[in-house]
């Protein structure tokens, strides 16, 4: 069965002209309405606004064709707060790919409710998914970063000093006669003791036909992985030293050929050192080749390596950048990829 391209799985053209101009009246309703909010029962009112710049040049020969992604997003949002607990906000955030038409990708609507109550987080809307969601790219790739920066659903987390819990959920297309339905389910947590720690993850995306086609197959696609390990932070002269093991299973189910789950299974050993920011990560991942719609394509081997040689001179405060260098060992051969990330926050 063909894999999809996650590319066109997440984005889509303007189509109808008038979309722009439909979308920005919706906007200034909304911002009418943000301001209004404020005036009316708001204690604060706040704003962000941030760049990302991001160059990844992937050099795939073993696995898939070579691309490099390089472009910069910039966003903003408004909105008011109620005794720093309940938050509405509103915003844009707005793609730019290097070399290509800047009007030819939409701006992506930022509008949620966010809750932060103690140790308990809620989101409903369209909010941005960094700083919410860490999934290791064998089921999230990294692509969704730069293409779908915000989840279109709701998310529910907890933090305590133990670790944390989260579940959420990402409608990513609704279906019409000529759309399809799709969306994104997904929980993950951790949880430390001492030294020790143990992580799990797991995600389902769900692939439905268009209304104009009832009858078109249903795919469910995703998978889930556990990890224990180990952080000897503080027992050694570096930043960062830690090691894990883990399993990483793959589900996949074609419903037109009967509700049998597809469940290929493997191994993964991973680890990492960093200093002063200078840092090196490794991975090996050995046993059936998954398949994972939204992940990382390596994983589809039954055996592969990976070990990323990074620098990052900004890690706190506004400003964040990383140089990063990655070799994949896959196939018997060695491919290649660079990434340049920058994160800049007012």
């Amino acid at each position: 069965m063909k894999i999809p391209n996650i590319r066109l799985i997440l984005f889509k053209p303007w189509g109808n002209p008038d979309t722009f101009t439909k979308m920005r009246k919706s906007f200034y309703i909304l911002l009418s309405l943000l301001m209004l909010s404020y005036f009316a029962a708001s204690q604060d009112f706040e704003w962000n606004a941030g760049f990302d710049g991001f160059l990844d040049n992937r050099e795939f020969y073993s696995i898939e064709n070579p691309q490099t992604i390089f472009g910069s997003r910039l966003r903003g949002e408004i909105g008011g707060s109620l005794n720093g607990m309940h938050r509405l906000r509103g915003g844009l955030n707005f793609l730019f790919e290097y070399g290509a038409d800047p009007w030819v990708n939409r701006p992506d609507l930022t509008a949620y409710y966010e809750l932060d109550y103690k140790s308990f987080g809620f989101f409903t809307g369209a909010f941005p998914r960094r700083n919410l969601l860490d999934f290791p790219i064998a089921l999230m790739s990294d692509t969704l970063n730069y293409y779908r920066p915000n989840v279109q659903g709701v998310y529910l987390g907890i933090n305590k000093s133990w670790g944390y819990q989260n579940v959420f959920i990402d409608w990513t297309s609704r279906q019409t006669d000529t759309l399809p339905e799709r969306f994104i389910f997904g929980l993950s947590g951790e949880a430390h003791v001492g030294m020790f720690f143990y992580n799990h993850h797991f995600m389902m995306g769900h692939f439905a036909g268009t209304g104009d086609n009832p009858g078109q197959p249903v795919r469910d696609n995703g998978g889930f992985d556990i990890n224990v390990g180990s952080d000897l932070s503080s027992f050694v002269p570096l930043d960062t030293l830690q090691f894990s093991v883990g399993t990483l299973v793959s589900l996949d189910r074609d419903r037109a050929s009967g509700d049998d789950w597809n469940t290929p299974a493997g191994f993964t050993l991973r680890g990492m050192a960093m200093w002063k920011g200078l840092g090196l990560k490794a991975l090996y991942y050995v046993g059936e080749g998954g398949t994972f719609l939204y992940g990382d394509p390596f994983y589809r081997l039954k055996r592969y390596g990976r070990l990323d040689i990074f620098w990052e001179p900004f890690r706190n405060g506004p400003v964040r950048g990383k140089i990063n260098f990655i070799l994949h060992f896959a196939e018997g051969q060695i491919d290649y990829s660079q990434q340049i990330l920058v994160s800049i926050d007012l």
